[in-house]
């Protein structure tokens, strides 16, 4: 498969992440470093809302992931850009399409790239993992808000919905709720089927403080074969929200 067939074969299935990570499906992800089958819960108290300055200090930075190279996408996708044919399904539509929920105080985005061996630089769909990474701080309870329509969108919506992002129209055919990593107050995973490509989707709270990490794979996306999410990148966020 050529790369140029491989881009086609990413933009048509992958829509929603065109804006921030459909640069990686040519390349292997080159960029400037910056410096449970049920959703997993511990309550902890929620804690006043991170600033920009804090917020901007415990985001992942180039080192902070073994194997990933860090980088401040080129691109960002808001809520304006997002529609769902469902309207229940728009907290789901959110997370896939690369914004966040609710209203945060700030956001903070970065994208990691995993760094493929010899063998995977060499083949025509190379088997890296991107990672769009946004960190945002929210008031009181409206973290844990969030996640609570995150979580029933996801019940709702497990038969697929119609997504729209920035006009660009792809059909969602599956959601389905997966083991969530551990570590965190609260915590949501989610495989996601767009137009035959899997996507991963996790989103974890620390206090007041939402993760969001939405993945596809290059390969994967060429051949619609499942894979596996990089938890080392959600591992690695957290020590720095510890």
């Amino acid at each position: 498969m050529s790369r140029a067939d491989i881009r086609q074969s990413c933009a048509a299935g992958a829509a929603a992440l065109s804006l921030i990570l459909l640069a990686g499906c040519s390349d292997s992800g080159s960029g400037e470093p910056d410096e449970g089958a049920s959703d997993a819960v511990v309550e902890e108290s929620r804690g006043p809302a991170l600033s920009e300055a804090e917020l901007t200090k415990v985001t992942l930075r180039a080192g902070d992931v073994e194997g990933h190279k860090v980088s401040k996408p080129t691109a960002t996708v808001t809520q304006k850009d997002v529609k769902a044919g469902d309207e229940a399904c728009v907290p789901v539509a959110y997370a896939v399409a690369g914004t966040v929920l609710g209203e945060p105080r700030t956001t903070v985005q970065r994208e990691t790239a995993s760094e493929p061996d010899a063998r995977a630089k060499a083949s025509a769909a190379p088997d890296i993992t991107r990672v769009l990474v946004r960190l945002s701080a929210y008031e009181g309870d409206e973290a844990q808000a969030a996640m609570d329509s995150l979580s029933e969108a996801a019940d709702s919506c497990t038969k697929g919905f119609t997504l729209t992002v920035d006009g660009t129209e792809q059909q969602v055919t599956k959601i389905a709720k997966t083991t969530a990593p551990q570590g965190a107050d609260q915590a949501i995973a989610l495989n996601v089927t767009s137009e035959k490509v899997p996507m991963k989707v996790v989103v974890i709270r620390k206090g007041s403080t939402l993760g969001y990490f939405t993945a596809i794979n290059i390969a994967s996306a060429a051949s619609g074969k499942n894979f596996a999410f990089p938890t080392e990148v959600v591992d690695a966020q957290l020590v720095k929200l510890a």
